[in-house]
Parts: structure tokens; C-alpha cells; sequence
């Protein structure tokens, strides 16, 4: 196995450059919150099952893509080709960080001057992974294509 860039295409560099991106966004403020002059925030490490796990599915995807582009074997898992494998662990990991999302607390109270809620953090995880689900569905199409010429 040996790396070779030319062996990349658009997407691909895409596809890992949003893998990266997703991984350094579970690092970042996902909730908070602010009271007056405090303020406390917690990372995508510590948010929870679903953004963790869907931070590191988005990872693992665009590594999954890295690595079969650097020449590592990928045979098929179960019924489904590699391609369709890796749209699946993007859109899952997309899934678990929506699910995470929309399932932290919010609190609007009368005469509450703070706020309470997700964060940048977490928008940049949902921006990086709805650009690896549609970068890995418009990869696989374009593999099954040329499968067929």
C-alpha cells in the first residue's frame, strides 16, 4: 500500500478533507450555555453517545475512502460493494449527529437573560457530514457507471 495523490479524485479530496473537518469540529463547543457574564460549553467528546460516535463515523468514512484510494483491498461487506459501504457509515455517523442535535435542551424563560443550546461546534459536524453523504452518494454513482461502460 503506498500513497499516491494522483489516485485521488475531486471527490475523494472532498470526502477526507470533510472527514477531517468533522473530526476537529468534535473538539469545538456543541452545547453551552450563558448566564450574565459566565459561560460553559461542552465538546463533542463529552456531548453524549450520538456525537461522539457520529463524529467518528464521519472520520472513519473519509479514512475508509483514504485508504482505499492508497491501494488497501476492500471487498465487499455482505450484499452491499465498498462504495455503498462507505455512504453507509457517513450517512450513519450524519444520523447520530442530527439525532444529537436535535435532542439537546433548550431553555426560553421570562426575565432568563441567558442562553441555552447547542453551539458552532455542532453545525460545523452537520455541514461536514451532509457534505460527505452527498460527496459519497455522487462518488458512488460514478463508480457504479463506470462499472457498467
Amino acid at each position: 500500500m503506498e500513497f499516491d495523490a494522483k489516485r485521488f479524485s475531486t471527490l475523494d479530496w472532498v470526502m477526507v478533507a470533510a472527514a477531517v473537518i468533522a473530526f476537529i469540529a468534535a473538539f469545538l463547543p456543541w452545547y453551552g450555555a450563558t448566564v450574565g457574564p459566565f459561560n460553559a460549553s461542552v465538546n463533542g467528546w463529552s456531548a453524549g453517545f450520538a456525537a461522539w460516535a457520529g463524529a467518528l463515523l464521519l472520520t472513519g468514512a473519509g479514512a475508509l475512502v483514504a485508504l482505499r484510494r492508497s491501494g488497501a483491498f476492500m471487498s465487499a461487506v455482505g450484499p452491499i460493494g465498498p462504495s455503498a459501504f462507505i455512504v453507509l457509515i457517513a450517512g450513519l455517523g450524519l444520523l447520530l449527529v442530527i439525532i444529537r442535535w436535535l435532542s439537546f435542551p433548550t431553555y426560553h424563560a421570562a426575565g432568563f437573560s441567558g442562553d441555552v443550546g447547542a453551539r458552532y461546534g455542532i453545525y460545523v459536524a452537520l455541514a461536514a457530514g451532509i457534505v460527505e453523504v452527498a460527496v459519497s452518494v455522487l462518488a458512488m454513482r460514478a463508480a457504479d457507471a463506470e462499472e457498467y461502460l
